[in-house]
């Protein structure tokens, strides 16, 4: 009787570990993209302003491209 009760808090266990991890990877994700556009735009500051042009530009269209994951 008691296996069962345990099995029970078992699965319960597994289902709550799983959304919060679901959650906190979720939080690490936009985290990690919000850190990568500010990544790219303190290299784009970096670059003569003749060169930013042709820089932004494809670094656009790749954004772009994976937001509709047309990439491959």
């Amino acid at each position: 009787m008691f296996k069962f009760f345990e099995a029970i808090a078992g699965f319960i266990s597994t289902i709550v570990n799983f959304v919060v991890n679901l959650f906190e990877m979720l939080v690490l994700v936009i985290t990690n993209i919000a850190r990568s556009i500010a990544w790219l735009i303190a290299c784009i500051s970096y670059l003569p302003p003749w060169l930013v042009a042709f820089v932004i530009v494809p670094i656009s269209l790749a954004v772009v491209f994976q937001i509709i994951n047309k990439g491959s």
